[in-house]
């Protein structure tokens, strides 16, 4: 196990990733995008010690990347200001998932129209295409390790997105089925609207390789912790079959 910092974030917070395994296959779990969707990083923290108890299981099968923190700017607003519960984007008032490359006109024309034109608690694409130092490190982790595979823990609606476009990567579609029959969740297409920017969109886009956005749990964000054993006991499948164990 390696504990190691990708970049940092727009405060100056250290943005961890942690790695473990020695298999070929390279998977990267990320969680937190979104500030009010901080229990993403609770169920990846839970799933890492599942990993290391089931260690000899699937070392040898994957490389495993943990970032559970992508915006830890955000998270610690989120958590220390009960006024500002509803935040989800980082420090700047930039929405991280909306700052990636991906067609990110497109995500800056949609977002304007419904006037998020300037930086706030959501939705606000940013001044450029990774202009915030927490995008900027999550795609040159992501270039530097040619990932095979990844998976971004967002909240909320059980569903599971794995399309962009008219990419189709190779077994992308069979192992959505999988992660779908093991989950209960439903596979969904992203509505236009909201379907530009995003980290899965520019992975995908980048590498045509497999990328996935599990949207865990049901109700309103942020999605209280008495809620976290039952998403969890849905979404913990979804990660073992990725790692396959």
């Amino acid at each position: 196990m390696h504990i190691f910092t990708i970049g940092k974030s727009r405060n100056q917070a250290a943005i961890d990733c942690l790695k473990m395994g020695n298999g070929k296959k390279s998977i990267m779990f990320n969680a937190a995008h979104h500030a009010n969707e901080w229990i993403t990083t609770d169920i990846l923290m839970k799933f890492i010690g599942e990993c290391a108890e089931n260690y000899e299981k699937w070392r040898e099968k994957a490389t495993l990347y943990f970032v559970p923190l992508v915006n830890p700017d955000g998270v610690k607003l989120v958590l220390t200001n009960p006024d500002k519960k509803d935040w989800k984007a980082n420090a700047a008032g930039v929405d991280l998932n909306s700052n990636y490359p991906a067609n990110w006109k497109k995500a800056k024309k949609y977002k304007f129209s419904q006037g998020y034109k300037k930086p706030g608690s959501r939705d606000y694409v940013g001044k450029s295409p990774l202009s915030e130092p927490e995008t900027q490190a999550m795609v040159n982790f992501t270039k530097e390790n040619n990932f095979d595979l990844t998976l971004s823990l967002h909240t909320q609606g059980e569903v599971i997105y794995w399309q962009y476009m008219d990419y189709k990567p190779e077994g992308a579609e069979e192992l959505a089925k999988r992660f779908s029959e093991v989950s209960g969740y439903a596979l969904e297409e992203v509505p236009e609207e909201s379907s530009h920017g995003g980290y899965r969109d520019w992975f995908i886009q980048e590498f045509n390789k497999p990328g996935f956005t599990i949207e865990c749990g049901l109700g309103e964000n942020p999605l209280p912790i008495t809620d976290f054993d039952e998403i969890y006991k849905k979404v913990a499948p979804i990660l073992r079959e990725a790692v396959g164990f």
